[in-house]
Formats: structure tokens, C-alpha cells, sequence
């Protein structure tokens, strides 16, 4: 009998320390934000980091804007690469490493995301510094309505900053649509 409760006791104490330690969450990128899935038809494949706006139906083929009753519209759900500066239509940025097109991907569209960046026409080597949507698809910059740059480049699996100029470099930015 003295056995059975010690044993009891035991796994009661093992359950408490469990659960106690599973509500204690680290504070890191991935607790602190909000994933989407949307459907990429920016008509190719896209890359991890690689930023999306809203489509716009009306230049889409495969964007379900109604039809016979019964048929579910998808427009919000489906996101695309942009080639304009500064849009308010900004959505956020890609996490899987690749998404096909007209396929589900998750997008980051609140908080903290790597991102790629367009150096070469729209850099700032500023942090906390507002950015954009830009002219070089998928690609953010500086500019306003998409949220704020938290690091400059990012040098491959080193994690060291750098000023970076080219296409493409990847930066942590604080993903805020409208700045809000």
C-alpha cells in the first residue's frame, strides 16, 4: 500500500512539473506571429521570404470571382508578387522554402519574418526604418505600408549582418500591413 501512493505521488508530482513547463512559452519568432495560408498566382514558383499582396481578380484567370450558385469565391485568399512601389494591398511574406504556383503557402502577416530585399532600388541601411512593396517583384524596400526593418542583410547560415545592396539579400522585417 505504501508503495502505491508513493507511486501515485509520483505521478502526480511528473503530471504538475508537465504541465506547469508546457504553458511557459519562449519568447522567439515564432511565438510572437500570425500565419496565413494563401494561394500564390503570381503564375511561378516562389522562394521563402518572397513578399505578396492581395490579387486583384480581374488579372488572374484562375481567381474564382463568382459564377453559377453554389460556387465559393476565393478572391482574399489569393496573393501575388508586385512590381509597385508602396502598395496598400501588402500582405506579408512567404515561410515555406518554395511554393508552387496556384498552391497553398504559409504567409507571415503579422510580425516578425525573413524577407527577401531589393538593395539595388530601394535599400536602406537603417533599422527600424519603414518599407515597402517595390518595383522588383516579390521584394521589399525601403518605402511605407508594409512595416519595419529589424536587421540589415543576412549573410547565408552565418546570422551576420551586413549592408547589403544586391537583390535578394534577406532581412528580418517586422511585418505591420499599413503600418498598423
Amino acid at each position: 500500500m505504501k508503495t502505491l501512493r508513493y507511486l501515485l505521488a509520483a505521478v502526480v508530482l511528473f503530471l504538475g512539473t508537465a504541465v506547469a513547463s508546457a504553458a511557459v512559452l519562449p519568447a522567439d519568432a515564432v511565438t510572437n506571429r500570425r500565419v496565413s495560408i494563401l494561394r500564390n498566382v503570381s503564375g511561378a514558383s516562389t522562394t521563402s521570404g518572397t513578399a505578396f499582396v492581395l490579387q486583384d481578380a480581374s488579372t488572374d484567370a484562375n481567381v474564382l470571382i463568382g459564377g453559377a450558385a453554389g460556387q465559393e469565391s476565393s478572391l482574399g485568399l489569393d496573393v501575388t508578387t508586385t512590381t509597385t512601389a508602396d502598395l496598400g494591398t501588402f500582405v506579408g511574406c512567404q515561410v515555406d522554402d518554395t511554393c508552387i504556383d496556384d498552391g497553398l503557402c504559409r504567409v507571415v502577416t503579422w510580425g516578425p519574418a525573413i524577407c527577401r530585399w531589393a538593395g539595388t532600388t530601394d535599400n536602406t541601411n537603417t533599422r527600424m526604418a519603414t518599407v515597402g512593396t517595390t518595383t522588383v517583384a516579390g521584394r521589399l524596400g525601403s518605402g511605407t505600408l508594409a512595416g519595419l526593418t529589424m536587421s540589415l542583410g543576412i549573410t547565408g547560415t552565418s546570422d551576420v549582418e551586413f549592408n547589403g545592396i544586391g537583390d535578394n539579400d534577406l532581412r528580418w522585417i517586422w511585418i505591420s500591413p499599413d503600418n498598423n
